[in-house]
């Protein structure tokens, strides 16, 4: 690791509350989806107690915000956690969590028998909360059938011309443009998958990324992706990772924080799913 990216991994040491979890921003408390990550990205062990301690009963990481409740950190805390029961839980949630049948209608379609994940219970599958739930399972239950239906899901979902958009390719007879945020959050997952479909998708994000370079977290992401697919683009991106902490701090976010100490860092290497 590089002088920018241990600085970026002891940012993200310092935003670690007192009870070994992380807010979703620099003094907040802690919730699932920022200790994972952070988890993910120091390898600490006591940001593991935390999601361990805070795991439901059907092995959920939830944040509750009273009207509804999102289980989609499920997924990265599966890959935080250490080997062991709390791990299979999470797993075990994540494969009886397919999103519920959906109608395709003219104006948005789709294909009916691929589910994917939701944000929340009894919803709609979306592109982010699959991209994660594809990624744990590959990388820790690879012999899930739940695998091919998510990434079956991916493919159909594929913007005209390669990358994602939030949920849909076409709405209203609209073909709905990709971002560089969601495709490289499928990108991370389709790992080997399906060459054609990533190389797609790829273009895409070395086009998308530089026009939305002035996010933290979508310059984090699109410099994980990149790097996991070795594409000769991750340099370029990786310097912009640096550039905006420098300019913004990545404005204490702790989830883009994370996401770039991983990206730069040694843990990306746990995200590689082996051929």
């Amino acid at each position: 690791m590089g002088r920018n990216g241990t600085i970026l991994a002891s940012r993200v040491r310092e935003a670690q509350n007192a009870d070994g979890g992380f807010g979703p921003r620099i003094g907040l408390p802690s919730e699932p989806e920022p200790t994972a990550l952070a988890t993910i990205a120091l390898d600490d062990e006591r940001g593991r107690t935390w999601l361990g301690e805070h795991q439901a009963d059907d092995g959920s990481l939830t944040l509750d915000a009273g009207v509804v409740v999102n289980d989609s950190a499920t997924a990265y805390a599966a890959i935080a956690l250490g080997a062991g029961g709390a791990r299979e839980r999470a797993l075990d949630h994540l494969e009886a969590g397919l999103a519920p049948d959906a109608r395709p209608t003219t104006d948005v379609p789709f294909d009916a028998s691929l589910h994917g994940w939701a944000w929340t219970e009894s919803t709609f599958g979306w592109v982010d909360p699959t991209a994660r739930a594809v990624l744990a399972l590959r990388l820790l239950r690879p012999g899930s059938p739940a695998i091919d239906d998510g990434v079956g899901m991916l493919r159909d979902r594929e913007t005209v011309g390669g990358g994602w958009n939030y949920g849909n390719r076409v709405v209203l007879g609209e073909d709905l443009e990709p971002y560089a945020q969601t495709t490289a959050a499928a990108l991370v997952a389709l790992q080997h998958a399906d060459p054609t479909l990533e190389q797609r998708g790829l273009s895409t994000l070395k086009r998308l990324w530089r026009a939305e370079r002035d996010g933290g977290l979508t310059v984090a992401l699109a410099t994980a992706a990149l790097r996991l697919h070795e594409d000769d683009d991750a340099g370029a991106s990786e310097l912009a990772v640096f550039d905006v902490f420098e300019r913004s701090g990545f404005m204490d976010d702790v989830a883009a924080l994370a996401w770039a100490a991983i990206a730069t860092g040694p843990a990306l290497a746990g995200l590689a799913v082996v051929r």
